[in-house]
């Protein structure tokens, strides 16, 4: 795990909570630049990103992270900018999640937490079981591999985006609600983080619709949630 942090007080309490969860060996480094390099020298499973850093911004190094690696690491950001387009940017260059400065330590765990179950594919499906994953026409979705593919085309997802791709799909014409897609994606009943939901969903959208599945086999069901179309 890689925390990136510049102010010195907070990275120092927030490496207090990471390390003492035995689990997780954690490196901790004070700007992009230096982030960078250290994914360089070893790919960490979950970087936890300040937006606002010296050199390269958290943003840049998210973007840069996204663009560089395939699977790529689960990215928690770290913002004191609490305004929705803010956040949104960050979920536009490929953030996993997020949390608003001032945070509580224990906040930024469970996150973390929630976030590295989805790295590891740690989520529960039903849907076709068939050596090459969930088979839904055009789209075939390999968990175990990280690989979602439309026809012979590689997507490449987030580890969020791919969570939330794997849960929709494997219950087609299922509505989930946005509370639901908290629960089962973000590991959260917070009401403050049901924008997750919809910013993930338009981006999962654009991907697919990218790779050629048009139309798009997410349905928006207003007022309730979204589901996957099609029997499988």
């Amino acid at each position: 795990m890689l925390l990136v942090e510049d102010d010195h007080a907070l990275r120092e309490v927030l490496l207090i909570h990471l390390v003492a969860q035995p689990e997780w060996t954690v490196r901790a480094v004070a700007d992009g630049e230096l982030a960078l390099a250290a994914c360089r020298d070893a790919l960490p499973d979950i970087v936890i990103l300040d937006v606002m850093l010296p050199g390269r911004s958290g943003l840049e190094v998210c973007s840069a992270l996204r663009q560089l690696y395939h699977p790529s690491p689960g990215v928690l950001m770290l913002t004191a900018r609490a305004e929705e387009a803010d956040v949104i940017v960050g979920f536009e260059v490929g953030a996993d999640d997020y949390v608003i400065k001032p945070c509580r330590p224990r906040e930024v765990v469970a996150r973390v937490k929630a976030l590295a179950r989805r790295v590891r594919r740690e989520v529960s499906h039903g849907g076709t079981a068939t050596p090459r994953g969930i088979v839904r026409g055009l789209l075939t979705i390999d968990p175990e591999s990280q690989r979602v593919m439309v026809r012979d085309q590689a997507v490449k997802l987030t580890p969020t985006e791919l969570t939330l791709l794997v849960v929709l799909a494997s219950e087609p014409d299922v509505v989930h609600s946005r509370a639901q897609l908290l629960e089962r994606v973000f590991e959260t009943g917070h009401a403050g983080y049901a924008r997750n939901v919809d910013c993930h969903v338009a981006r999962l959208r654009r991907k697919l619709d990218a790779a050629g599945l048009v139309p798009s086999p997410i349905e928006t069901v207003h007022g309730t949630g979204y589901r996957f179309l099609g029997s499988p």
